[in-house]
């Protein structure tokens, strides 16, 4: 596999990532799913219950998010390895012709 393209599934990585913690964020589950509509202490419970469910919902989507953004600094810093290599082979050979000539 050339650099190009682990870079390229990096990104692809990265975006999944990032779309499946923008999704956890847009679950459309509130309180209610729990019971949290409900009066007296199986209501408190419900709620109690949905808030815990949402702050760890909340917490993997910034997890998945923040991986997301490491994907792509190693995608960034891979691409910019990849062009060094390339910039490294020219002079080489640039170099090699004239040793040549």
């Amino acid at each position: 596999m050339r650099l190009d393209d682990l870079s390229v599934r990096l990104d692809v990585a990265g975006d999944a990532l990032a779309e499946a913690g923008n999704a956890l964020e847009r679950l459309p589950i509130g309180a209610e799913t729990f019971g949290g509509d409900a009066r007296g202490q199986l209501g408190e419970l419900g709620r109690q219950l949905y808030a815990g469910w949402a702050a760890a919902t909340a917490a993997r989507a910034r997890e998945a998010n923040a991986h997301a953004e490491r994907l792509a600094a190693a995608a960034t810093g891979i691409r910019v390895v990849a062009a060094g290599y390339r910039d490294a082979e020219r002079c080489g050979g640039e170099r090699g012709r004239e040793d040549a000539g």
